[in-house]
């Protein structure tokens, strides 16, 4: 187990995984600032809200060690803290990308980002 978010370690890939069957549709993407992603369908996927939630509780935990004394264990019970928000906040993160990531894959086969020139 991890010592900071307390998670177990990944697993190997399953095996009874099998490929999904290709489809012969075609996607692309654009990463906008309102929007966490706008597919070429036009769909306008929004960026989560727990992620305007999660913004404060960092900031105030952050602030909380710079008040104990270095080297005390409530110092480093503080920097465990710290460390458990941000993991939550990369597994929320990571989770919301994987969920989408995965739709689009079952429903086109083929993805493709598109860029700004």
């Amino acid at each position: 187990m991890s010592s900071i978010a307390d998670h177990p370690a990944p697993e190997s890939e399953d095996p009874s995984v099998k490929p999904l069957p290709a489809t012969g549709q075609a996607v692309g993407a654009d990463v906008g600032l309102d929007h966490l992603l706008i597919p070429s369908t036009g769909e306008k996927i929004t960026s989560p809200r727990h992620e305007r939630r999660d913004r404060a509780a960092p900031a105030r935990q952050q602030r909380r060690p710079a008040k104990k004394e270095k080297g005390s264990a409530n110092r480093a019970r503080t920097r465990l803290k710290i460390a458990k928000i941000h993991a939550r906040i990369a597994d929320r993160r990571r989770d919301t990308l994987h969920k989408i990531t995965t739709r689009l894959v079952r429903d086109r086969t083929h993805q493709t980002p598109l860029t700004c020139a």
